[in-house]
């Protein structure tokens, strides 16, 4: 079946048509209801979120498919080269995936031999600790090394006590958020 847009010109409708005059009301109504709007621009969490998102598009790129993973993926396998083994529920507190698409992950992640369960006596899915294959280790410095000569194009107009500041702002954010966040649970 084919469907067929019409396009219809509102301002050719008269001033007491009902659209045109829905039209109206609803924009009256959103600038009367918002009064102090906030600016995106100067707002953190929309311009973390943007940034994040720029720059997670903008890396994806990076040599991630070719090793057939997603992003999903790597954050596992950077979280496991940064801190060693890590159960499903570190993995989803540490990156704020949640713990359906961690165990996905680490299933995929485990049959394409980049990580395996790590020796802990307990068979307990939910708490078993996974940690990196040497397969995986090799993966990781591969794609890391590339992702850091991006992330150095991402610095280039800012100096080294600059990056120095942003860093340890982020993280007294990071700090920051953390412990507002557990205090409201």
């Amino acid at each position: 079946m084919t469907y067929k847009l019409r396009t219809v010109d509102i301002s050719r409708l008269q001033p007491d048509t009902e659209i045109r005059q829905t039209i109206i009301n609803t924009s009256e109504d959103r600038v009367a209801r918002v009064k102090d709007p906030i600016v995106l621009n100067n707002y953190f969490p929309y311009l973390l979120r943007s940034i994040s998102g720029r720059i997670a598009v903008g890396t994806s790129t990076v040599n991630i498919g070719a090793h057939r993973i997603g992003m999903r993926e790597w954050r596992i396998l950077s979280q496991m080269a940064d801190r060693g083994p890590l159960t499903n529920k570190d993995i989803a507190d540490d990156t704020g995936m949640d713990k359906a698409s961690v165990s996905r992950a680490l299933k995929y992640l485990e049959q394409q031999n980049l990580v395996q369960p790590a020796p802990n006596g307990d068979d307990n899915w939910r708490s078993k600790p996974f940690d990196l294959t040497d397969e995986g280790g090799d993966v990781y410095c591969e794609i890391a090394a590339q992702k850091l000569a991006r992330a150095d194009q991402f610095w280039s107009d800012m100096s080294k006590s600059e990056q120095k500041e942003l860093i340890r702002l982020l993280q007294k954010l990071k700090n920051n958020v953390d412990r507002v966040l557990n205090q409201n649970r």
